[in-house]
C-alpha cells in the first residue's frame, strides 16, 4: 500500500511539473524556451517586416507595449482632438493647467465662435462619459460658461499628458494610408516599442509605420520638444531615415521655428495642424 501511495504521489508530481511547464507566461519580445513553442500573442508580437528593418539597423526590440481594451474609443477621441486642435487647444490648457492640483476649471466661451464652442463642448461631453472629466457643465446662452474638473486616474492624467497626441498621429496616419490606397492599402505599425540601440542605450519609439515597403517613423510631443530634437535626429540617423521618413509632430511651435528645427536637425517637424496635408502630400509624391 505505501509503494501504490508513493507511484500515485509521483506522477501527480510530474502531471503538477507538465501544467507549469505548459502555463503561458510574460516574456520579452522574442524571447523562447526549449521547453515551449508557443507563438507571442499579439500584445507581445511585432509585424515581422518592422522587427526585420530593426535588425537590420542593429537595433533591438526590448518590450512592446499590450493592447488595451478601450483603444478603439480613446483613438477616436484623439482623432477628434487632433482635427480640431485649434478650436480645442485653449481647453487642453485649462485642464493640463489643474491637472496637477485637482483644482476645478472655469472657461468664459462668448467670444468664440460657434464651430469652436461646438467642438470644445463635445469633447467635454465625450470625456465626461469616458470619466476622464469627473465634473462638466456647460451654461449656454447668455453666459456661455463652461466648468469642468479632470478626472487625475493614471489613464487620463497619460491622455492629457501626450497620450492623445501619440494616438491622434496613429490614427491620422491609418486613415490617410486607408483613404490613399483604398483597397490597396498595405501597412503594418507597432506603438510605444522599448528598443535597444546598436550602442546599447535603450530608448521607446512613439510610432513606426510600414507603409507600401517604405518605413515612417513619427515622434508626438505637447511640449518640451527642446531637449529631445537633437536625440531624435541622431536616432533617424541610426535608423537611415531621410527627412521624409522621421517626423516630429508639435504642438506647441510657429511654421518659421518648425522649418527652422527641419533645416538644423534634418527631420521632418510639423505643427499638428499641418500633419495630416503634410503626410499625404509625402506619400502621394513617393507614388
Amino acid at each position: 500500500m505505501e509503494q501504490l501511495l508513493e507511484r500515485i504521489a509521483t506522477a501527480l508530481e510530474r502531471i503538477a511539473d507538465s501544467l507549469e511547464r505548459d502555463r503561458p507566461s510574460q516574456r520579452p519580445v522574442g524571447h523562447k524556451t526549449e521547453e515551449s513553442h508557443e507563438q507571442p500573442t499579439q500584445s507581445e508580437s511585432c509585424p515581422r517586416d518592422i522587427e526585420e528593418f530593426l535588425n537590420s539597423r542593429g537595433i533591438k526590440i526590448k518590450t512592446l507595449k499590450a493592447e488595451d481594451s478601450a483603444d478603439d474609443v480613446l483613438d477616436s477621441i484623439s482623432l477628434f482632438m487632433g482635427n480640431r486642435f485649434s478650436h480645442i487647444k485653449g481647453l487642453l490648457q485649462e485642464i493640463k493647467r489643474t491637472l496637477n492640483t485637482g483644482y476645478s476649471f472655469r472657461m468664459d466661451l462668448r467670444d468664440k465662435k460657434p464651430e469652436e464652442i461646438t467642438s470644445i463642448t463635445q469633447l467635454c461631453t465625450r470625456l465626461h462619459e469616458i470619466a476622464f472629466l469627473e465634473e462638466y457643465r456647460y451654461n449656454r446662452s447668455p453666459r456661455y460658461t463652461l466648468f469642468g474638473r479632470a478626472n487625475r486616474i493614471p489613464e487620463a492624467i497619460n491622455f492629457f499628458t501626450g497620450g492623445w497626441l501619440e494616438r491622434y498621429v496613429k490614427s491620422a496616419v491609418v486613415d490617410i494610408v486607408k483613404s490613399l490606397y483604398e483597397e490597396d492599402a498595405d501597412f503594418s505599425y507597432v506603438k510605444n516599442p522599448q528598443i535597444v540601440l546598436p550602442d546599447g542605450k535603450d530608448f521607446e519609439l512613439d510610432v513606426l509605420f510600414r507603409i507600401k515597403g517604405d518605413i515612417f517613423w513619427f515622434e508626438a510631443k505637447t511640449g518640451d520638444y527642446q531637449r529631445y530634437v537633437s536625440k531624435y535626429s541622431k536616432v533617424a540617423e541610426v535608423m537611415g531615415l531621410d527627412h521624409d521618413h522621421a517626423y516630429m509632430i508639435l504642438t506647441d511651435i510657429t511654421e518659421s521655428g518648425a522649418q527652422a528645427l527641419e533645416s538644423i536637425f534634418h527631420m521632418k517637424v510639423v505643427r499638428i495642424d499641418d500633419f495630416y496635408e503634410s503626410f499625404w502630400d509625402t506619400l502621394r509624391n513617393m507614388e
